[in-house]
């Protein structure tokens, strides 16, 4: 390897050379620490014997300026030859960078030792850069799949600019913001029939990419009413032709066919509703999830908790039905508890209160203004827009 010898003595030159190019290397040769400054800057030197004692620039400054300009760029290991022998000389080297001592005069033996320790050191660092660099690699091939994952599940989501009842008087709209690239929250809005609305809000247990694949999971199977048989709906022989499962029947079933999953920890909270756009009437169940809120036209609240629990938690748990009824002008919300359990930088938690006051100072806004200032008051409660859960906000308005 290249070694620059920075010495301002010819006869200390010229044993440093003979001794170092008898060891398999190349030495290089400056007057001074000034000197040797700049040729490491316009080579790939990495290893330096400099002297202590020099004109212009000495061994400590040389070591105090290689430290701070090549910081970023590569590392430098630097080998002090030195007559001082007291500890505290030692010490001010250290603390100016050098990596190594060698006393005067020196002993050949050792300086071939230290050498080949300086050039482990070198090694390793080169080794563990070319790791980082493939972990850098690594982690950004990872960054752009779990961006892509991320993508996917996002897509899953209904779409506010396809709205299927807006004929109907009816239409949704949704916050969402995982705690990482991918979370454990889904909504979705569904054409049961002609005249049926489906909607549920998902919370499954846990965070990351178990917990995303099972939202992918469940979408697809509970999606797959749009249009087709399936857990939400079937198909019958006489009019009308499609029998709507009830919520409580629904969540009995999705509950039983859970409990075939390895995991234990793959349960999930949920409400399931479905409402009748002619008349407005809402049934919903629910299953260990938030308590729903109606947001009546007069600003008044109405909150949905029949209990239940998780879905997938217990075999065979059966499901209570609540009903009621969407008035022109008025809202369903749904949300999930990484809402009311954000913390702030105290540790409160936002509370179901302030989501209520939220809402009736800008229940009457558009949805997506509505959306936008719950959003808003969120991050100015944590205090920064980086969650611990998953944040969802589901709301479906009849406005005629």
């Amino acid at each position: 390897m290249k070694i620059l010898v920075a010495d301002d003595s010819e006869d200390m030159q010229l044993l440093l050379r003979q001794f170092v190019r008898k060891w398999g290397h190349e030495v290089i040769i400056a007057q001074n620490g000034e000197e040797a400054l700049q040729i490491l800057e316009t080579s790939d030197i990495q290893l330096v014997i400099s002297d202590w004692a020099m004109p212009k620039m000495n061994g400590i400054e040389l070591c105090k300026a290689v430290r701070e300009r090549f910081v970023n760029k590569r590392y430098i290991y630097i080998i002090l030859l030195t007559a001082r022998q007291e500890q505290e000389d030692l010490v001010t080297g250290m603390e100016a960078g050098a990596d190594d001592f060698v006393r005067k005069p020196f002993n050949k033996d050792e300086l071939r030792v230290r050498l080949r320790a300086g050039e482990r050191t070198l090694q390793m660092q080169q080794t563990l850069a070319e790791q980082n660099k493939h972990l850098e690699a690594a982690q950004a091939e990872l960054r752009s799949d779990l961006e892509a994952a991320a993508l996917v599940q996002r897509n899953l989501l209904p779409n506010p600019d396809k709205q299927p009842f807006l004929d109907a008087g009816y239409r949704f709209d949704w916050l969402y913001t995982p705690a990482a690239y991918l979370g454990g929250d889904t909504c979705n809005f569904l054409r049961l029939d002609a005249t049926h609305i489906g909607f549920y809000i998902i919370d499954v247990a846990g965070h990351g990419i178990p917990a995303a694949l099972k939202t992918v999971m469940l979408s697809q199977t509970l999606s797959a009413a749009n249009g087709q048989a399936g857990l939400l709906k079937d198909d019958i022989s006489y009019a009308p032709h499609c029998y709507i499962r009830p919520p409580a029947e629904a969540l009995y079933e999705l509950n039983n066919a859970s409990q075939e999953e390895e995991s234990a920890m793959h349960y999930f909270t949920m409400i399931y509703g479905v409402i009748d756009v002619k008349t407005g009437r809402i049934t919903l169940s629910q299953a260990g999830h938030p308590a729903a809120i109606v947001l009546r036209s007069n600003q008044t609240m109405e909150t949905i908790d029949v209990g239940g629990v998780p879905v997938g938690m217990i075999d065979g748990m059966t499901y209570d039905e609540y009903e009621s009824t969407l008035e022109v002008g008025e809202r369903l919300i749904l949300y999930t508890d990484g809402i009311i359990e954000c913390e702030n930088a105290d540790g409160e938690q936002f509370g179901f209160l302030r989501l209520q006051n939220l809402l009736h100072q800008y229940g009457a806004k558009p949805l997506r203004s509505l959306i936008e200032e719950v959003r808003a008051a969120l991050v100015l409660w944590r205090g920064h827009s980086v969650f611990d859960d998953d944040i969802s906000l589901f709301v479906i308005e009849r406005f005629q």
